[in-house]
C-alpha cells in the first residue's frame, strides 16, 4: 500500500504519532502494543495500516519526527568544531536543549532519546544505528584526534564513560534524585549542559 503524501496527513495521523511517542517512552518499543496507541490516539486500529503499515515504521517515524533536526544541528556545530569542548558540546547540546520553550516538550524529547538508546530491540537497536551513525563516527574521530596520547583500550573505555553519563543525566536523572530526595523541578538545563559538558572534557583529559 503507498503511504499518504505528506499534504494528505491530518490532525488523526499527529495524534497517532504523539500517542505513540508516550506509549513507546512508557513501555518501550516491545511494550507499546497498537492496541493501547489507538485507544490513547482516539483512532481506528486501521490507522496504523493506512500510514504506516507496521510498527516499525510508525517507530521510525515518531523517532525522525524529533531527532531529525536534533541530527542536523549536531552535525552542523560537528563539523566545525576546533577544541574537545566544542565537539563535546556539539553531542550533547542540541538534544539536551531542543524544545526548550516547552518543557513538556522538552522533557519528550530526553526520555524518547534515553528510551531509544537504551532499549534492547534488535529493531531499534538497527534504527539507533542506522540514524546515529554518521554524527557518532564524527564525534568519535573529532574526539580520536583530541586524544592522540590514548591507548585504543582507554579510549573506548573514556568515551563510553563519557556517552554514558551524558544519557543517564539526560533520561535517568530522575532516578539520583529520587535517592537523594531532590526535586527536579525547575531544573536549568543550561546548567545542567555546562556540568555535562565540564565532565566529559576533564574525563577524556585524565
Amino acid at each position: 500500500m503507498t503511504r499518504p503524501r505528506p499534504t494528505e496527513r491530518t490532525e488523526t495521523y499527529h495524534r497517532y504519532l504523539d500517542a505513540a511517542e508516550q506509549a513507546f517512552i512508557r513501555y518501550g518499543y516491545e511494550g507499546a502494543s497498537i492496541r493501547r496507541i489507538s485507544t490513547d490516539a482516539g483512532a481506528p486500529l486501521g490507522t496504523l495500516h493506512h500510514y504506516w503499515g507496521n510498527k516499525e515504521a510508525l517507530f521510525r517515524d515518531v523517532c525522525e519526527r524529533r531527532f531529525a533536526p536534533i541530527q542536523a544541528e549536531q552535525l552542523r556545530r560537528l563539523r566545525k568544531a576546533g577544541s574537545t569542548e566544542s565537539v563535546v558540546r556539539a553531542l550533547v547540546e542540541p538534544p539536551m536543549l531542543a524544545e526548550a520553550s516547552s518543557p513538556a516538550q522538552q522533557q519528550a524529547v530526553r526520555l524518547l532519546y534515553g528510551r531509544i538508546l537504551t532499549e534492547p530491540s534488535e529493531v531499534v537497536k538497527q534504527l539507533v544505528k542506522d540514524m546515529f551513525l554518521e554524527n557518532t563516527t564524527l564525534f568519535l574521530a573529532l574526539l580520536r584526534e583530541r586524544c592522540p596520547d590514548l591507548d585504543e583500550e582507554a579510549f573506548y573505555w573514556r568515551c563510553t564513560c563519557a556517552l554514558g553519563a551524558f544519557i543517564f543525566a539526560q533520561s535517568f536523572g530522575d532516578r539520583v534524585a529520587f535517592a537523594l530526595d531532590k526535586s527536579l523541578q525547575g531544573t536549568d538545563w543550561h546548567r545542567v549542559v555546562e556540568e555535562i559538558v565540564r565532565f566529559i572534557v576533564q574525563g577524556l583529559r585524565v
